[in-house]
């Protein structure tokens, strides 16, 4: 018997060149703009593909991130380059792994699949990840889907030497890595060969699944009452301490900007602020939230209507309770870009813990969103209260 998926799609524009995609600002609005259904056809049966594939294991790296495995069409050529010493990895271009080819067609170019990775600089989802590659390669996006947080996949068309392709695309987050795999057809045969690219990439996935931190971590102790863990990207100042039933922790995402005068002067790309306030020191939380926001009046800003409420904030049992809500932050100055706060309330022991993030919004800036917010939910995360019988141990 054959799985079947109901045959819904109509490739249209098969043949449309690059599309010219608005300024990086707009990205968000424009996702929603690569959000297409992919298409859906008859599948072969699991004996049937598994007869005319074999299977491709790869665990030649040593860091298991890079592992993988995958199926290849029956007599596909490997034009692998060499063996480990030829691959390249890093963060600023993609490495290929494995290649191969499929046979050679009298009236058109051969097909050929990839696997390729690439580091990553810092914390980010595979959507944020493939929205940047996207938007930066001029592919015609013609099928998208987001799995989860670590897996996608694509279906585009590209033009190289005046031939056009139909490639799709199984994209993994792993560890400090992305592993891209890609079947690329010939425009003229894709519809002899959707099957088998399809199936193909749905077979492939890393051999071990691994959780590693992209950056180096930073610790900080807020005395002995509880721990802060940071990437090493984002600079820490800690207030002063004048009394402990309230303290206080910056961190800044900035970078370097040279004026006219030739001067480098620091720009705030994302501020995260950890405050510890003691359940002795303030009535209710909704007490702290007023004094939160007059903090923020104090600031030339306005805390505005809810934007979302996040529920995806799973801390385990160190604290009692976890709230987070994302704000609109409306500037008393026309100049400024469109900002959003986001505010995560917790409780633990004679605690409440407070952790808000200030960044330019998604429809604003949206790249530096998507590391702001991920690097907030990784501090979030990385908060341990310390229990008294830590403290005893300690002494």
């Amino acid at each position: 018997m054959k799985r079947t998926c109901q045959p819904s799609f109509l490739f249209i524009a098969l043949f449309m060149a690059f599309a010219v995609w608005p300024h990086i600002g707009q990205a968000q609005k424009v996702l929603e703009q690569f959000r297409k259904k992919m298409p859906e056809f008859e599948l072969l049966s699991e004996e049937e593909f598994l007869s005319k594939t074999d299977e491709l294991v790869n665990e030649s790296f040593e860091d298991k991130a890079l592992h993988f495995k995958m199926r290849t069409p029956n007599g596909w050529t490997d034009m692998t380059r060499g063996g480990l010493e030829n691959v390249s990895i890093s963060k600023k271009i993609m490495g290929e792994i494995v290649r191969f080819y499929g046979p050679p067609d009298l009236y058109s170019e051969r097909s050929y699949l990839t696997v390729e990775a690439m580091g990553m600089d810092y914390y980010m989802t595979v959507e944020q990840w493939l929205m940047q590659y996207l938007l930066t390669s001029g592919h015609n996006v013609q099928g998208l889907t987001i799995h989860d947080d670590n897996y996608a996949e694509v279906l585009y068309v590209f033009i190289r030497d005046n031939i056009s392709y139909v490639a799709r695309a199984a994209v993994i987050t792993n560890g400090k890595y992305v592993l891209y795999a890609q079947y690329v057809v010939p425009v003229e045969r894709w519809h002899d060969e959707k099957v088998m690219q399809k199936m193909i990439l749905d077979s492939f996935a890393p051999t071990v699944v691994v959780k590693d931190y992209i950056e180096k971590m930073e610790t900080y102790p807020f005395l002995d009452l509880a721990e802060l863990r940071y990437p090493e990207s984002w600079k820490l100042k800690a207030m002063p301490i004048r009394t402990i039933d309230r303290l206080e922790v910056q961190l800044v995402n900035t970078y370097s900007v040279e004026n006219d005068a030739r001067r480098k002067t620091l720009r705030l790309d994302g501020q995260i602020v950890v405050t510890l306030v003691s359940i002795y020191d303030t009535e209710t939380l909704e007490d702290e939230l007023e004094v939160f926001k007059e903090d923020l009046l104090k600031k030339g800003l306005i805390m505005g209507e809810v934007i979302e409420a996040r529920d995806d904030f799973i801390l385990g049992d160190r604290f009692d309770f976890v709230d987070t809500q994302v704000y609109q932050a409306i500037p008393d100055e026309k100049r400024l870009i469109d900002h959003e706060l986001w505010l995560t309330a917790m409780s633990a022991g004679d605690y409440y813990y407070f952790v808000s993030l200030f960044t330019p919004s998604r429809d604003e800036e949206y790249f530096k969103w998507a590391r702001n917010v991920e690097t907030y939910k990784l501090v979030v995360n990385e908060i341990r209260p310390r229990s008294n019988s830590d403290s005893a141990d300690d002494d």
